[in-house]
């Protein structure tokens, strides 16, 4: 099949953009012609640009709109040309934002990854703006009802959507989960009696970093932190020891202890983190909230805490019979976790609708 995968960036180093490349490798490893489709370069600049201009929100006002255009209309502009002229067997839109342009009456197979619910992301993020969330929403439920499956990046996602939108649809049947994965690292961590723990990722609402500023401040081994931007604020109750940003992942093996930082909201409750399957692919034990439902599942090799418990659960997980058993038992559930396991459920969405367009021809 021609396949092609709705990306914004496909050289991103962040995890987003290697859950696309792996989908994409992992296709052609199957014997399909994949291609990712992008909006232009810096569209979403653009966009911004003119979402604030002064023409634009006295066009909101004549027109009485509670809110101004939407993103998701001006990336659907971007793609749909470049879709029509592909003519592609299925696509695969990596996201709710990208995938609003498979409202539209396209051909093909219509697969949605999403990796969350974005109108509860943005509803919970800093300073919602609850008419943009509605307006989020309304096409959000447009794309889950338009397309033809849904994949979902973890059961405890799965489950957690088809229930909590079931007032609007019923989801069960064209949802799939195909799990967050990693590839084997050439490198792996190794004991030290002087434990160092490292926090890799983002610095949004999402990660919490008040919580994880609270951490270091409890934490009596170094914590080291990596991403894109320094995450030091004033108000934040310890300064953290922002490394910079690495692109690749071979650093986590300098350390022995990976930490997992998530907001209490139900969304995050609910959802999956890349970090877990890198952490593990460098044999590293992991900390995680005790409120994220996800790290129940790694029993023997992720332990939960909260801020009354970290210290304790960092001293047990630090010593050395301790530590080894759980760094092992990360190997093994990394091992399952590797790409060409977790994407199964997607090749067998287009397999099944591909022997079906067989069978019709």
């Amino acid at each position: 099949m021609r396949i092609a995968i709705l990306e914004h960036d496909p050289a991103s180093k962040s995890a987003t953009g290697v859950r696309g490349r792996a989908i994409k490798d992992f296709l052609q490893r199957e014997g399909h012609d994949v291609e990712f489709v992008s909006p232009a370069p810096r569209a979403t600049e653009r966009y911004h640009r003119q979402r604030l201009s002064l023409w634009s929100r006295l066009r909101r006002r004549l027109a009485r709109r509670r809110t101004l255009p939407h993103l998701w209309d001006y990336l659907a502009d971007e793609l749909e040309p470049q879709i029509r002229r592909g003519g592609f067997d299925a696509i695969i839109a990596r996201g709710q934002d990208l995938a609003y342009v498979l409202t539209r009456p396209l051909p093909g197979l219509k697969i949605l990854d999403m990796a969350n619910l974005l109108y509860l992301e943005a509803y919970y993020a800093w300073g919602a703006n609850p008419a943009e969330v509605e307006e989020t929403y309304e096409k959000e439920v447009l794309v889950w009802q338009s397309v033809d499956y849904i994949v979902s990046p973890h059961a405890v996602l799965t489950a957690y959507f088809v229930e909590h939108l079931a007032r609007v649809g019923d989801f069960t049947r064209k949802t799939r989960t195909a799990r967050l994965g990693c590839e084997p690292a050439p490198r792996v961590a190794r004991y030290s009696a002087a434990p160092r723990l490292v926090y890799a990722g983002s610095y949004y609402y999402i990660q919490d970093p008040y919580l994880l500023a609270q951490l270091a401040k409890l934490s009596p081994f170094p914590v080291d932190c990596y991403g894109p931007t320094d995450p030091n604020r004033k108000f934040l109750p310890a300064a953290l020891n922002y490394r910079g940003y690495e692109p690749g992942t071979g650093f986590l093996a300098d350390y022995q202890v990976g930490l997992i930082t998530v907001s209490r909201d139900a969304l995050r409750q609910h959802s999956p983190s890349t970090k877990f399957p890198y952490y593990f692919a460098h044999a590293l034990p992991v900390l995680f909230p005790d409120w994220m439902l996800e790290g129940y599942e790694y029993r023997d090799c992720a332990t939960p805490y909260n801020e009354h418990t970290f210290t304790k659960v960092l001293g047990a997980v630090a010593a050395e019979t301790k530590w080894r058993q759980m760094s092992e038992a990360a190997l093994s559930v990394a091992s399952n976790l590797q790409w060409v396991n977790t994407l199964q459920p997607l090749q067998e969405i287009i397999e099944d609708r591909g022997d079906a367009t067989a069978i019709i021809k």
